[in-house]
């Protein structure tokens, strides 16, 4: 590397069939997690699943920022092989970039040959032993990245169920559903949520609230007797 790797960060694509897409950003400083800097990005120009497209916007952006708050790290790391250390590579040309960051794609190819990593400039790549402590470290940093998406999807996710319930309460509207939604947070805690609780969410009086315990309540006495 052209530089001490003291700040790292890794740079993780996930999406459910092309929906819910987002980027998932982790940075390590002198080897340890800086939750800190730690970012998610919606993806905002990307319809259906297009990793590389994805992965440009998000690049555009991260770095974009990194040049005017002058907080690039030492060391960038794509998950992925060639194509995708490739396009991590166009997007810091096109900001003039490329040299200000070293540069490592790390991908599982097969599983049998384990963890490959990818340098530019370099035609095969890296393989090191499994147990090689240097492996081992740019593994875990991946891996944060990969579970720190796995994280925000299902957040998503459970956001998404408590907005589709909620629907289909009666006398509910987008601004009631948002206040719910902020309040309680969770389809469970709206789920047990007892009409003094109700009561404190902004715009819900007492009518809604005993139509919304009763909502639930209701539901509960179906899903038991069928």
């Amino acid at each position: 590397l052209a530089r001490l790797p003291m700040r790292i960060e890794c740079l993780d694509i996930s999406n459910i069939s092309g929906k819910q897409a987002i980027g998932s950003l982790v940075c390590f400083q002198e080897g340890q997690p800086d939750k800190t800097n730690f970012r998610h990005y919606k993806i905002k120009t990307v319809e259906g699943p297009n990793d590389y497209a994805m992965m440009k916007e998000v690049l555009e952006r991260r770095l974009l920022r990194g040049v005017e708050e002058q907080n690039l790290p030492d060391l960038f790391l794509v998950d992925g092989g060639k194509g995708q250390l490739g396009m991590a590579l166009a997007v810091a040309g096109e900001l003039g970039i490329t040299d200000n960051i070293d540069w490592l794609g790390i991908a599982k190819e097969k599983q049998d040959e384990g963890e490959k990593l990818y340098k530019p400039g370099r035609k095969n790549p890296i393989v090191l032993p499994s147990h090689n402590p240097v492996l081992l470290f740019l593994m875990r940093i991946r891996d944060e990245s990969h579970r720190y998406g796995v994280t925000f999807h299902r957040k998503l996710r459970n956001k998404a169920t408590l907005a589709s319930a909620i629907d289909q309460i009666p006398g509910i509207g987008t601004t009631k559903k948002h206040e719910l939604l902020r309040h309680m947070g969770s389809l469970k805690r709206l789920k047990t949520a007892t009409l003094p609780e109700l009561l404190e969410v902004k715009g819900i009086g007492p009518e809604l609230a005993s139509t919304i315990f009763n909502f639930f309540h209701d539901r509960e006495i179906e899903e038991e007797g069928s």
